[in-house]
C-alpha cells in the first residue's frame, strides 16, 4: 500500500511539474529562445547542426567501408569465402547508407515545418 502511494505521488509530480514550471509566465521558455555558446545561436539550430554533421560523418565512414570491402574482394583472389564476406559487407553498408539518407530526409522534413 505504501509503495502504491509513492508511485501515485511520483506520477502526479511527473505529470504536473511541467505545468507548474510554465505557469509562471513561461519559465521554461521556447527552444528557439535558449542561447547556446557565445555565438548567439539557438538550441534548435545547434542540435540540427550537430545531427547533420554526425550523419555526414557516418555516411563518409560507410563509403570508406565499401572501399575496404572492394579491396578485400580484390585481395581475396577469387576465394569464395572472401567474396561472400565482401558481398555481405557491401550489402549491409548500402542498407546503412539508405538508413542514413532516410534520417537526413526526416531531419530536413521536420525543419520544413519549423518544429
Amino acid at each position: 500500500m505504501l509503495s502504491l502511494r509513492y508511485s501515485l505521488t511520483s506520477l502526479a509530480l511527473l505529470l504536473l511539474l511541467p505545468r507548474v514550471a510554465t505557469a509562471q509566465g513561461g519559465a521554461l521558455g521556447d527552444a528557439n529562445e535558449i542561447s547556446v555558446g557565445g555565438g548567439g545561436e539557438n538550441l534548435q539550430g545547434t542540435i540540427i547542426n550537430i545531427t547533420m554533421k554526425v550523419l555526414s560523418f557516418v555516411s563518409l565512414i560507410a563509403v570508406v567501408v565499401i572501399i575496404i570491402a572492394g579491396i578485400w574482394l580484390i585481395v581475396g583472389l577469387g576465394d569464395d569465402s572472401a567474396k561472400e564476406k565482401a558481398k555481405k559487407i557491401v550489402i549491409y553498408t548500402i542498407v546503412g547508407l539508405l538508413l542514413i539518407l532516410a534520417a537526413r530526409a526526416i531531419v530536413i522534413f521536420v525543419l520544413g515545418f519549423g518544429l
